[in-house]
């Protein structure tokens, strides 16, 4: 039993960068190198980050930019959409379906499975028309897509382009191969509270040279490398000390993500008996990064106000993967004319899924703290 103490001071954060002793060190020491070189941006330590990055999710080539949207901007331009559609799952966080807008083409939104919380590939195939050019397949939560092969297939023998939304997926694998190097292209999010991170910031990655290219020329203002503006871009780079950051991270990356996975078992093992809660299992060609902690609560049990209760009383914080889904977003609505029934498993099983807190500084008994508090509210209910 927890005192009341216990429960109105404890503060358990649902995600939190982390850095030891250790990174915070190099990262000091490297900063006043670069500081002292006077090379802020466009300088080695990009480089040297993008080469790491590359080397580490398997690819020829990563271009480091300002942002996980940003990332997805430029690779989505790049397929030159034209105002043609690209499928993307209404499960995301809006910047998907945005960069989609953004680079010119209109987001067609696909449904889920109610097992994984990805892209329902089912759904895809009755999506494509003759207006598709293309699919971005988001690994949600840590989760590579289950059913990213089939998701290949159909962009292939459609001519379609596959792209990988990686934003929570650092470290994630399925079949031995990382999230990042599955598709055409891949682009990741070093926002704070992401498996890694460089405060802000992104990657892009890829095996095409075309697109390598023309990232790297976009994220300049449309500039070549004899300066001349060949297309229109924007400034999209990462700044040295961003790069700085994302290297120690990146060193680090293999223990987070086992420190993830570990976590992650300690909430099954508690979670487990727990008959309200459902635990969404991992396939076992499949290791997750664990970005976040999802758990779909029972049709009796209302998400917002356990939210709610688990903060107020517990010092909780927890959060959602993603509700509303984005067709259900105002801007989506007014414009696109989507609405409710659309797509009927993200809209009845986003409403029932929480996300419990998830990051590397958590310890067992924070875990067992969570798993106690949640199952407390819901016998309450």
């Amino acid at each position: 039993m927890m005192s009341t103490s216990e429960e109105r001071t404890r503060i358990i954060r649902s995600a939190s960068p982390f850095f030891d002793e250790e990174s915070i060190q190099g990262i000091l020491h490297d900063v006043e190198l670069m500081l002292k070189s006077g090379v802020l941006t466009d300088g080695p330590y990009v480089k040297n980050f993008e080469h790491k990055f590359a080397e580490y999710v398997g690819v020829q080539y990563a271009l480091a930019v300002n942002s996980g949207t940003s990332a997805l901007e430029i690779a989505l331009r790049f397929f030159s959409l034209k105002e043609s559609e690209v499928i993307v799952p209404t499960n995301t966080f809006v910047a998907t379906p945005n960069s989609v807008l953004l680079a010119g083409g209109k987001p067609v939104f696909a449904d889920i499975r109610e097992d994984t919380l990805c892209v329902d590939l089912e759904d895809v195939k009755e999506r494509v028309s003759e207006r598709t050019v293309g699919v971005v397949v988001v690994h949600i939560a840590g989760l590579v897509c289950p059913q990213i092969g089939g998701l290949r297939e159909v962009c292939e023998d459609h001519g379609l382009f596959l792209l990988e939304d990686a934003a929570h997926a650092h470290g994630a694998m399925i079949d031995g191969k990382k999230a990042g190097e599955l598709c055409d292209a891949g682009c990741f999010s070093f926002y704070p509270t992401k498996v890694m991170t460089t405060g802000e910031g992104g990657m892009i990655t890829t095996n095409d040279s075309g697109l390598a290219e023309a990232a790297c020329c976009m994220r300049t203002h449309g500039l070549n490398s004899q300066r001349e503006m060949v297309r229109l871009g924007h400034n999209w780079r990462m700044s040295e000390v961003a790069a700085i950051l994302g290297w120690h991270q990146l060193e680090k990356l293999e223990e987070f993500v086992n420190k993830r996975n570990e976590i992650a078992e300690w909430y099954k093992a508690a979670l487990n008996k727990v008959d309200e809660v459902t635990i969404f299992e991992t396939p076992v060609n499949i290791r997750h990064s664990y970005y976040k902690y999802p758990v779909k609560l029972d049709n009796d049990v209302g998400v917002e106000r356990v939210s709610y209760i688990l903060k107020r009383d517990y010092g909780i914080e927890t959060g959602n993967v993603y509700y509303p889904p984005c067709h259900l977003h105002p801007f989506y609505r007014e414009n696109f004319g989507t609405r409710e029934g659309d797509l009927p498993t993200a809209e009845r099983v986003l409403k029932k899924v929480m996300c419990l807190p998830m990051h590397p500084q958590m310890a067992k008994q924070d875990v067992d703290y969570v798993s106690k508090a949640l199952a407390a509210i819901i016998m309450r209910q």
